[in-house]
């Protein structure tokens, strides 16, 4: 069952639905998956991005990484989804099952050196977790054909399970879209600055602010400089502008 959010349709799913999910997709592969952790800047940026809401309406499976999008989901359609599954929290639960059922992870993407750090952090706590390829190309020669083929090569090799890619909104999701034909993963997942955070480049909120949904509080005193503009000129007014019609649409039923 989905879930409508600002014109985006949300899987009603919980992280353990998730991941068997994912696993019973590893374990009977159809074709290559996307799975797309939304948020409330992936719903401005879809509204005016084509290829994007494109990849998204292509998505196998697409999850609610926001408290503001299930808080949303619930104001209009009562129950509304049942949680937040988000991508930093899969990318935790993914190690956990790769350590107990083996199944193949390969990190691409970050900023320099966070996959790497990442993947020590993950063998760290799961020993037992399969991190078979990590690769960060080049922001310079990414689009180059000679980059893209090198890219589908390392993960050719590695013959992952789930491939996790940390580009970035939207580059990540367009990525995946029109290469996963290309590398046959069976599963891909955007999952941004994930590995930033499993590596401890950037310091993830605390529980509370994560529950309460104030996470992006966080982030903005890490980074107020890159941040801000994202935060406060464009999601926050967005926001107020879906909270604003939920409410008028609740007081006409």
């Amino acid at each position: 069952m989905r879930v409508a959010v600002a014109g985006v349709e949300f899987d009603n799913v919980t992280m353990d639905e998730t991941l068997a999910w994912i696993v019973d997709r590893v374990r009977r592969p159809h074709r290559p998956a996307l799975i797309c952790t939304g948020n409330l800047d992936h719903l401005v940026t879809l509204q005016q991005d084509t290829s994007f809401r494109a990849a998204y309406q292509e998505a196998d499976l697409v999850l609610a990484d926001g408290m503001p999008v299930v808080w949303l989901s619930r104001l209009r359609h009562g129950k509304g989804l049942k949680e937040r599954v988000a991508g930093s929290d899969l990318f935790w639960e993914l190690a956990r099952v790769s350590d107990t059922s083996g199944i193949r992870l390969f990190f691409l993407g970050g900023s320099p050196g966070s996959a790497e750090r990442a993947a020590e952090a993950v063998r760290r706590r799961y020993p037992g977790a399969q991190v078979c390829g990590i690769y960060c190309p080049p922001f310079e020669t990414f689009h180059t054909e000679e980059e893209q083929q090198r890219i589908r090569a390392r993960i050719h090799a590695a013959a992952p399970d789930v491939l996790l890619v940390g580009l970035g909104a939207p580059k990540q999701e367009k990525w995946i879209i029109s290469s996963r034909d290309a590398v046959q993963v069976p599963v891909s997942i955007g999952v941004g600055g994930s590995f930033e955070m499993a590596g401890g480049a950037i310091r993830r909120a605390p529980l509370w602010m994560q529950r309460v949904g104030l996470e992006w509080v966080h982030r903005l005193m890490q980074e107020p400089q890159r941040m801000w503009k994202r935060y406060l000129c464009r999601d926050l007014p967005f926001f107020a502008r879906l909270l604003v019609d939920v409410l008028l649409f609740r007081r006409t039923i």
